[in-house]
């Protein structure tokens, strides 16, 4: 039976280029035609056998790689593969104390008091600094690992840019998908995302986002975006893992992340969202069988999904109203109006066409 992997496409922090570079000209790095399908451009490089061989994460956010040490965004993973990198790097993995404590914090409502107590914690973790541990701390949930394919790791440069290529094993794809529904997902921030299929909805719980000090040190302010992304990726996990057994097919939202003029993307990259709508659900579909349709997603928040033909409402906050007396939760307006136009394609693309 034919291996099935995911791959995960991390950025590089700019402190490692000139270690990068000095690699690509000791041929440490040496370039690849191999066409990974991961990125449209850029030019791969394989590392030599010598550095492969001896991968560890050291913390969050530096891989060891070989000789090499590289500033990269490592927690940026769903949660099976990061407990499956942290299970592969014990012995050499370091977490700050009482990280698990603080993520768990995160998933429930806090008073402004215990927002500022949550902060002490995180100042007074980041003066312990990084201690030795064999718990995966940034995960709310079991998982069983998989195996971290060392030798398939790669880096890509694209432009001035560099990104990193982790892979990892997972079990063989499914026959045919478990559900039989056409499932509609619009992503946001407050809800990250919300799903509707028939009649059936649901929406990732809320997260706490504590408001970060202009004043706090770089890293204590670096430790709580983690922070934020891990209880964003628990969010998100749990509301994935039911989607995938209702769904034959996704429909997701076209979006082109480059061209908002908002603070959306930023925002959504931080709360692990554009990572989740481009890459995550995508791979765990393709391994279920799942297809995936991706339909415009405009307007589709402020157009009532429960009148025939179009027809505008408006929206205050998280509610959507029509003319028409039809009201409901934007977000699940929203996600069933993609299905709407996902079956409008479909009618349109069957339909004879006139010569």
């Amino acid at each position: 039976m034919r291996e099935y992997t995911t791959h995960h496409v991390i950025r590089v922090d700019r402190r490692t280029y000139p270690q990068l570079r000095a690699a690509v000209k000791d041929h440490q790095l040496q370039p690849s035609d191999e066409n990974l399908k991961v990125m449209l451009q850029g030019q791969v490089y394989r590392p030599a056998d010598h550095l492969l061989s001896r991968q560890v994460l050291l913390h969050d956010r530096l891989l060891q790689l070989g000789d090499l040490q590289l500033e990269a965004e490592c927690y940026r993973l769903p949660e099976q593969e990061y407990v499956t990198l942290l299970t592969d790097s014990r012995g050499n993995y370091r977490q700050y104390p009482g990280a698990h404590q603080l993520l768990t914090a995160l998933l429930a409502p806090m008073t402004p008091d215990a927002e500022a107590a949550w902060w002490e914690r995180v100042h007074m973790a980041v003066a312990q600094g990084r201690q030795p541990t064999t718990a995966v701390d940034l995960v709310d949930d079991a998982w069983t690992p998989t195996a971290w394919l060392r030798d398939r790791t790669r880096l890509i440069q694209q432009g001035q840019e560099w990104f990193l290529i982790l892979y990892f094993a997972q079990p063989p794809r499914w026959r045919r998908p478990e559900g039989r529904g056409v499932v509609g997902i619009d992503v946001g921030l407050r809800p990250l995302a919300s799903a509707a299929v028939g009649q059936a909805h649901a929406w990732t719980f809320e997260v706490h986002w504590p408001t970060v000090a202009d004043d706090a040190p770089a890293e204590v302010q670096t430790f709580a975006q983690i922070l934020d992304y891990a209880a964003a990726r628990a969010a998100l996990e749990m509301f994935t893992v039911p989607l995938l057994a209702s769904a034959s097919v996704l429909v997701l939202e076209d979006l082109n992340y480059a061209q908002f003029q908002s603070n959306f993307p930023d925002v959504a990259r931080r709360r692990a969202v554009s990572d989740w709508h481009q890459s995550w659900v995508r791979q765990r579909a393709y391994a279920r069988r799942i297809r995936i349709e991706e339909v415009p997603a405009f307007n589709t928040s402020v157009t009532c999904s429960q009148c025939r033909g179009y027809v505008r409402g408006t929206r205050q906050g998280r509610m959507f109203s029509c003319p028409h007396g039809h009201s409901s939760d934007a977000h699940l307006n929203a996600a069933r109006n993609l299905v709407r136009r996902y079956w409008g394609q479909r009618i349109r693309a069957s339909a004879p066409r006139e010569v």
